[in-house]
């Protein structure tokens, strides 16, 4: 048999008590006006700003790491330095081809021989050099592509939040911030966003390979050109050899500008400003937890934040588990670091389906912070997921951004910290307000009971907001009225009651 709940127990005897000559004992409490809040509480944990995660743009060997977990770096500072075989050996290839062009092109004036040995010779060396460097080249692309897209996705969710002098910092031109004004749409923003740098970059890459596919089919051309001359025009092989030769030697030189342009990618800079949080493992590491610096303005005193960054560096495993170092392998689109921008925070808030009905962008929210007993923290709804989570064990959960703000500056917040959150989703300044304990539900209805003349009147009413006491409700009472809060259980329209005061 199923145990009944001490709850159900406890109302029986009271029920038991009450004869039909026994006046149920209860307590009251007067309606009053008054400001009901009605919040959404969750689980939540602590994010920065952005984070932007480096990649190699091109696989080699950390030969040199320039900087360290917890350093502060500016957009464009050197990260890290590389040394890449593949690339010597291109540029090896390519200075021989180069000398080997401009030896031949020296006696071609004079030579007058055979030139097919000489002309598939050539072919062969510039199979050997072009197709690997116009590969490499498009790998190149892919990564700058990919990084540019990061830094624009990553610094729109924030730009919302800076005041112009911000905006200027992060590399938005005064003149454009001054004519958006304030309250310009941060999708604009992000488009006038100073990405030069990076699509510099992306354009000399490009240019670099229509250039080299360029004197690919060229050089191609002429040497194909140059043997079927040779075949049917032997009278001509001389004309022919030099035109081939000369080729060959503007080519050879292409392909060696070309490739000594790639010890350029060799050095990975920051494509953003931010802290430093170095990969972990093969792969990259996963986000550590590092402190609040405050905002840009003043970032000094980090000398002590390496280890702080999240991570292990001890034990031996089949993989490397610490941080990336010079003289470790990296392939291109790899991670060897990620730079985290902590001039903010926000709290990922997890909103069950059935309260997120009721969730709205701009929404003041109260955040408390686990490691920060006793303090709330004050936020802003900025952002809800149009698509749910879905735990193992059912229902849909959806993710909120709530972003804080005015977070006091002796408060070091970190990437990953514990939270909850309470979104204030409805607040109601009525004239009407009742404790919470004297509501109860009859049927489909919610219903108070007023004492009148000694006796309880049901009167339905409408539940405007409810809050943790307290809450709004329409219908027919007023303030004055006095609401029976302790007992309501016992009574019945119109029983007699006594009043406990």
């Amino acid at each position: 048999m199923r145990p009944v709940p001490a709850a159900v127990l406890t109302l029986a005897l009271l029920l038991a008590g009450c004869t039909s000559a026994d006046v149920p004992e209860v307590e009251v409490a007067e309606v009053r006006p008054g400001v009901v809040v009605q919040t959404v509480a969750a689980a939540a944990r602590l994010e920065p700003a952005a984070r932007v995660t480096v990649t190699a743009p091109t696989g080699g060997e950390v030969e040199e790491l320039l900087v360290g977990d917890g350093d502060v770096v500016a957009a464009g500072d050197p990260l890290v330095r590389l040394a890449s075989d593949a690339i010597d050996q291109q540029i090896t290839q390519a200075e021989a081809a180069a000398d080997a062009a401009g030896s031949l092109a020296g006696g071609a004036a004079t030579a007058g021989f055979d030139l097919s040995p000489v002309v598939g010779a050539f072919r062969a060396q510039l199979d050997a050099v072009f197709p690997p460097l116009i590969g490499a080249l498009g790998d190149q692309i892919d990564v700058l592509e990919r990084a540019v897209e990061t830094v624009r996705d990553t610094t729109t969710e924030r730009l919302a939040e800076l005041d112009p002098e911000e905006l200027v910092e992060l590399g938005l031109d005064p003149d454009d911030v001054a004519e958006l004004g304030l309250d310009a749409d941060p999708d604009e923003l992000a488009e006038r966003l100073d990405t030069t740098a990076l699509e510099d970059a992306l354009y000399d890459a490009r240019r670099r390979l229509a250039e080299a596919e360029a004197g690919y089919r060229q050089a191609r051309s002429q040497l194909v050109s140059a043997e079927s001359q040779v075949r049917s025009q032997a009278q001509q092989a001389t004309a022919a050899q030099q035109a081939a030769v000369e080729a060959q030697r503007q080519q050879a030189e292409l392909a060696l500008e070309a490739a000594r342009a790639r010890i350029d990618d060799l050095t990975i800079v920051a494509p953003v400003a931010g802290v430093v949080e170095l990969s972990r493992g093969e792969s990259g590491g996963a986000p550590g937890t590092i402190p609040d610096v405050g905002g840009f303005g003043d970032l000094g005193g980090l000398d002590e934040l390496g280890g702080l960054l999240g991570g292990t560096t001890g034990g031996e495993s089949a993989t490397r588990s610490g941080p990336i170092a010079e003289g470790v392998g990296v392939g291109p689109g790899q991670p060897v670091l990620t730079i985290y921008d902590l001039s903010s925070f926000s709290a990922q808030v997890d909103v069950d389906e059935i309260d997120i009905v009721e969730v709205e962008v701009g929404q003041d929210v109260t955040v408390l912070i686990d490691a920060f007993p006793g303090r709330e923290f004050r936020g802003v709804v900025q952002r809800i997921a149009l698509s749910p989570q879905r735990p193992a064990g059912g229902g849909a959960i959806f993710p909120v951004t709530v972003q804080l703000v005015d977070v006091p500056a002796e408060v070091q917040l970190r990437v990953g910290l514990t939270a909850s959150a309470e979104i204030e989703v409805r607040r109601v300044d009525g004239d009407t307000v009742v404790p919470t304990s004297a509501l109860l539900r009859r049927g489909d209805d919610e219903v108070v009971h007023l004492l009148r003349d000694g006796r309880a009147l049901q009167v339905p009413v409408e539940v405007d907001a409810i809050g943790d006491e307290t809450a709004a409700v329409s219908g027919e009472l007023s303030t004055g009225d006095e609401v029976i809060t302790i007992g309501v259980e016992l009574v019945e329209d119109g029983a007699e009651v006594e009043v406990v005061r």
